[in-house]
């Protein structure tokens, strides 16, 4: 067994027995999970690039930020109280389960897993920008739970529960590992993944995916063209016909000019939106509520869970 498999096999046995409990709510054996290559996504004609405008106003009776516009009983035993006998309900399937995964220098990288409620599910890995941890996606991982997606949602090294100190090559190679093992789970399809990033983290979810057989689809928060010497052109061409969701903001110091030419540089289904005044990197997702669900509806197109 390579030292590689060891590092996994030890990832996933920390979190053995838990998985086993979230696996009893299954209706059965999950399928065999395949990794023939990348799984070509379905051929839809490349989206237009959007510009959307946020509406304004102060809320009194008009649009503002962030507003939503949606177009047992039985009788009681001798000698018991007359009364009703309390129903016994089983616990769910726990759905949110803490996980670790060993990096390659013996570091735990810490995470959380949002198990799907149907399974085999497609995954998805969230990966954090610089300076924050895994809470800032934890809407929209709960969204994508909801529509039917098995997620994990890491802490880079250095930042948020993960100990050690930033490094940016070895960030990489932790990110791969958690997409491999979040692959292995039982209740994942593995040829069915896609990969969100935000800022740095962009940069190394767009390289990731572009690396990773499986891989179909990845959601750029603020990418840029070299964050902290990770590059992004290389692996936008190796995406090929993959599908690839990029979004930005026009206040945005880095963007969206890097976003632009990165949208260019694809070759396959892409979409670039572009708000006015929503930050940069998961702050986008505070500026913008909607977000999580704009970002669930683009990859249900792309890789639909099963039905219940």
């Amino acid at each position: 067994m390579s030292a590689r498999h060891r590092r996994r096999a030890a990832g996933i046995v920390a979190v053995g027995l838990a998985l086993i409990l979230a696996a009893c709510g299954d209706d059965g054996p999950d399928p065999t999970p395949t990794a023939a290559g990348p799984s070509p996504a379905p051929s839809l004609a490349p989206s237009a690039t959007v510009d959307p405008v946020l509406p304004s106003g102060d809320g009194a009776g008009g649009a503002f930020v962030g507003a939503s516009d949606p177009t047992h009983a039985g009788l009681a035993a001798e000698g018991q109280p007359d009364q009703d006998l309390p129903t016994i309900t089983p616990q769910p399937t726990q759905a949110l389960l803490p996980m670790t995964i060993s990096a390659s220098d013996g570091l735990v990288i810490q995470a959380t897993y949002y198990s799907a409620p149907v399974r085999p599910a497609p995954g998805v890995l969230l990966v954090p920008m610089e300076g924050t941890g895994r809470e800032v996606y934890a809407a929209l991982a709960e969204r994508l739970q909801a529509a039917g997606y098995a997620v994990l949602a890491v802490d880079l090294r250095g930042y948020g529960d993960t100990g050690g100190a930033p490094d940016w090559t070895l960030a990489q190679a932790d990110t791969r590992d958690a997409l491999d093992m979040m692959a292995d789970l039982p209740g994942v399809n593995r040829g069915q993944l896609a990969v969100v990033g935000a800022s740095t983290g962009a940069n190394i979810a767009l390289n990731t995916c572009a690396d990773f057989a499986g891989c179909n689809a990845a959601v750029l928060l603020s990418p840029g063209l070299d964050y902290r010497g990770i590059t992004t052109a290389g692996a936008m061409a190796r995406m090929g016909q993959r599908a690839v969701l990029i979004v930005a903001s026009e206040n945005d110091d880095n963007n969206p000019a890097d976003s632009v030419a990165l949208d260019g540089m694809a070759t396959g289904d892409h979409r670039l939106e572009i708000y006015p005044n929503a930050g940069h990197g998961t702050d986008i997702l505070a500026a913008q509520p909607d977000l999580p669900d704009r970002i669930a509806q683009w990859l249900l197109a792309r890789l639909p869970p099963p039905g219940p």
